[in-house]
């Protein structure tokens, strides 16, 4: 399997609308087994910065739904996957697949197998969309949900 590459840096203000942001930027091949490697890697890292288990759990969710997809789906040698998140109590998520083919929600049948993976994100983020190749969402922390 070819080498992922990393890196960890203060994001742009666009990322999450905060020029305080961290973000983890990954390049890798796409193989099954990122799915939950990148979940596990969203999970420690926004845990280490105590965001809230229902966010954290919600975020890894969408990790593992976004990232399959471009799996599935994607058509280029490289998946390049980016979360964001800081004060501003909201994560951002970005999976580029290199595919120009449009996404849409689906309403699979009861006993279908697959085709919920963005009936998830569009149920649980607080926003998403795709932007060319790019499919993102944005999950809300407790921070952002707060009165």
């Amino acid at each position: 399997m070819p080498p992922t590459t990393h890196s960890a840096t203060p994001a742009p203000p666009t990322a999450v609308g905060i020029q305080d942001a961290v973000r983890l930027t990954m390049s890798f091949a796409p193989h099954a087994r990122r799915v939950e490697h990148l979940r596990r890697v969203a999970g420690a890292l926004l845990r280490q910065d105590d965001l809230g288990t229902d966010a954290v759990e919600t975020v890894q969710l969408l990790v593992s739904e976004i990232v399959t997809n471009a799996v599935v789906h994607g058509r280029g040698e490289r998946v390049r996957f980016s979360l964001a998140y800081g004060r501003s109590g909201f994560v951002r998520i970005e999976v580029d697949d290199h595919s120009p083919a449009p996404v849409s929600v689906r309403q699979p049948g009861p006993d279908e197998e697959s085709g919920r993976g963005l009936f998830l994100v569009d149920a649980l983020a607080w926003a998403w969309g795709r932007r060319g190749t790019c499919t993102w969402c944005v999950v809300a922390t407790r921070e952002a949900c707060a009165p």
